[in-house]
């Protein structure tokens, strides 16, 4: 349930930053993006899915799981049962059971929006957009009054780099709940890839305001800001997500703002804030690379030669191996 952008590296001369700290990730566009059943739907449940679901509320999915299963033992055809079946599955992490009972529950109701939807989300999680897009286009059909469809539907187009359609599906959910600020700072995030900038600027910076006090929001309207040039405002954004939740940082979020600082041109404080994530965390490799980026634009080269050593010993495979190789190449060749 996570969507994966490629990140713009911010332009300090040779020696780029290039990586995101969070790994290029962003949640999807609601917190919970499976979809339970609601009172509008058909069958009404039984006694036994209403004792299931409350124990889904309660996080007793396997007490569910087999009290959806006696449903659909009495009731071979209750299409709820099937549905909230594989939602009990998903949460036990049995993805192949949960399809088969989404499948299931959509054979019984080929207009089951809840059923469309996760099954959709489901697929698209494993990579599946072929038959994920046009499950969560039924499921939108469906049920046009709900966001989390329209949502959901939006990340799977953007995978399918169909961001004119994304856009569309981003709209219609934030025209049903404007003050989602997931889904408007993930609609910010598509208009800067779309090269947007304006339009990623307003909607990242509405996301931040509406988002405060949610950490997730305000990192993903942070990156977001520094990458369409409000390197102040992902400054803003990512302090005040440092702030949020429990109030700990990480070491992800102590380097995404130390991307934004060295953005706003304040160099010392992001190197800070780079040496704090390492004492939390010394194998926390992507702040190897960046404090290595960093050092390296400041010409301070054997430092740098330090941190990009770390982050190949500590992930010689890793996404940014390559750039920290040939900066060491590049490093011995200045010698």
């Amino acid at each position: 349930m996570r969507h994966q952008r490629l990140l713009v590296a911010c332009v300090l001369g040779l020696f780029g930053c290039g990586a995101s700290a969070t790994e290029q990730s962003r949640p999807s566009a609601s917190a919970d993006d499976r979809l339970a059943p609601t009172e509008r739907e058909v069958p009404q449940a039984s006694q036994a899915v209403r004792d299931g679901e409350s124990k889904l509320g309660a996080n007793d999915p396997a007490g569910a799981r087999a009290l959806f299963e006696s449903a659909l033992a009495q009731d071979p055809n209750d299409a709820r049962a099937a549905l909230d079946l594989g939602i009990a599955l998903e949460l036990l992490e049995d993805p192949r059971g949960a399809e088969a009972a989404y499948r299931r529950a959509i054979a019984l109701d080929a207009e089951f929006a809840e059923a469309l939807n996760n099954l959709g989300v489901l697929l698209r999680d494993g990579g599946n957009l072929g038959e994920a897009v046009p499950l969560l286009q039924r499921a939108a059909q469906a049920n046009p009054g709900s966001a989390a469809a329209h949502q959901n539907l939006a990340l799977a187009l953007e995978d399918q780099k169909d961001l004119k359609g994304a856009d569309r599906e981003y709209t219609r959910a934030l025209e049903i709940t404007p003050a989602d600020a997931m889904t408007r700072a993930n609609h910010g995030l598509l208009l800067l890839q779309a090269d947007d900038a304006a339009g990623a600027l307003r909607e990242l910076r509405q996301s931040s305001t509406d988002g405060a006090g949610n950490r997730a929001v305000l990192l993903a309207a942070g990156n977001g800001l520094r990458r369409a040039g409000d390197a102040p405002g992902a400054v803003r954004a990512m302090q005040a997500a440092l702030a949020a939740g429990d109030g700990k940082p990480t070491p992800a979020l102590l380097s995404e703002l130390a991307l934004a600082q060295r953005a706003a041109g304040d160099g010392a404080s992001a190197a800070a804030s780079l040496e704090q994530a390492l004492a939390l965390d010394a194998r926390y490799a992507t702040a190897h690379y960046l404090l290595g980026n960093m050092l390296a634009s400041d010409k301070r080269f054997a430092e740098a030669k330090q941190h990009y050593e770390r982050y190949l010993k500590l992930e010689p495979k890793g996404e940014q191996a390559g750039r920290a190789r040939e900066r060491l190449a590049v490093i011995q060749k200045l010698k």
